[in-house]
C-alpha cells in the first residue's frame, strides 16, 4: 500500500475532476449489469467517490498496468459503502484529461484461503 499522502492526493484529484466534469464509466458488461441490478446511477456513482476516504483505499495508486496509459492514468482501488453494502471500486485518474473514471464496480468479497486467512 502506498503512503497516505499518495492516496490523499489521488482522492484530491478524483473529487476534483468528479466535480468539473463528472466520472467517466467505463463501458464494461459487468459496471452496467452491476448498476442496473443495483438501481446506482451515474450521480449515485460520483457521491460514492466524492465520499471515499484514504482508509478506503486498500491498493494504489499505481500506473494504469496498461502500457499505453501507465504514463497517463493512476489506478487506486477501494472498498467502500452504498445502502449498507460493501463495494470493491477501482478508479483512474488523469492529470493530463482532468478526468476521473470507474473501471470496475462490484460487490465486495474475501476469500477464505486454505489456512483460514482472509484475503481479497
Amino acid at each position: 500500500m502506498k503512503p497516505e499522502a499518495s492516496i490523499e492526493l489521488f482522492l484530491e484529484l478524483a473529487r476534483r475532476y468528479v466535480r468539473e466534469r463528472g466520472v467517466i464509466i467505463v463501458p464494461r458488461a459487468s459496471i452496467e449489469r452491476f448498476m442496473r441490478a443495483s438501481d446506482m446511477t451515474p450521480l449515485d456513482l460520483e457521491t460514492l467517490i466524492l465520499t471515499l476516504r484514504p482508509r478506503d483505499c486498500f491498493d494504489g495508486p499505481e500506473p494504469d498496468r496498461d502500457p499505453s496509459r501507465a504514463e497517463l492514468w493512476s489506478v487506486a482501488e477501494f472498498r467502500a459503502f452504498w445502502e449498507e453494502r460493501a463495494l470493491y471500486l477501482k478508479i483512474s485518474v488523469s492529470t493530463r484529461a482532468r478526468r476521473c473514471k470507474c473501471l470496475s464496480i462490484k460487490p465486495y468479497e474475501t476469500k477464505r484461503s486454505t489456512d483460514g486467512f482472509e484475503l481479497l
